[in-house]
This record gives C-alpha cells, structure tokens and sequence, in this order.
C-alpha cells in the first residue's frame, strides 16, 4: 500500500519539478510584462495550493499528521518572516542591479533548500516502505 501512494506522490513531484523547469526556461525567454502575468498567476496558484494543503492537514484524524501541521505552520511563519526581511532590506537599496543579483542568489539557496528536502522526502519514504516490508514479513 505504502509503495502504491508513494508511487503516486513521486509521480505527482516528477510532474513539480518538470512544470519548475520549464517555467524558469520560460521565464527567462518572456517580455517584462508577461512574465509579469505568469508571476502573479502562479502566487494565486501558490496561495490556493497551500491553502488547501493546510485544510488537508486540519481535517486529518491522524495524530502524527496534526504534528506534522503544527510544524509546517511554524516552518510557514519563518518562511513569511524572512521574505518580509528580504522584502524590507531591498527596498532600501537602490541600485537594481544589486537587487536582481541578490534575488538570483535567493532563487539558488531556495532551490537548493527544495532539493534538500526532496531528499527528506526520499528518506522518510524509505523509512515507511521498510516498516511496511518489516511488518508484512511479520504477518507470514
């Protein structure tokens, strides 16, 4: 069972990272104001995704899942935190080609951070398909 919903989830972050792909190539091929337009559609689609993230993580019955709520919410709030401190210290400086070059090191760290918990991921999925195996082995 385990395998099957992981399958599907990897299958799910597969289509993720190849949707990232293309729209950074994309992004980098766009006019001003288009890339404008694709920016503000994916913050909506950024907002809807989490919102209903975190309605599947309010509604779940699992103990482990609120756990795991509680902790995305605070790992949420840094997130906003440091993006709002960001924001303040690029406001005060002038120079715009510091900015994009200060952005572009941000984009690096936070893909970066992206695949360092896909490996996260990878790790705990491997954990449950082992317990899954261990406790079906336990069952014959």
């Amino acid at each position: 069972m385990a395998k099957n919903i992981l399958s599907v989830k990897l299958c799910q972050l597969d289509d993720c990272f190849e949707k990232l792909h293309r729209r950074i190539d994309l992004s980098q091929a766009e006019d001003p104001s288009k890339l404008e337009l694709e920016i503000a559609a994916l913050e909506r689609e950024c907002v809807c995704a989490e919102a209903a993230l975190m309605d599947k993580l309010e509604n779940s019955k699992s103990y482990f899942v609120s756990v795991l709520a509680e902790g995305y919410e605070q790992v949420w709030n840094v997130v906003k935190e440091t993006q709002s401190r960001l924001e303040d210290i690029a406001a005060e400086t002038p120079d715009s080609e510091i900015i994009a070059d200060e952005k572009t090191l941000l984009a690096e760290y936070v893909l970066d951070f992206a695949y360092r918990t896909a490996d996260r991921a990878l790790l705990i999925a491997m954990e449950a398909i082992d317990a899954q195996t261990i406790q079906q082995e336990g069952e014959v």
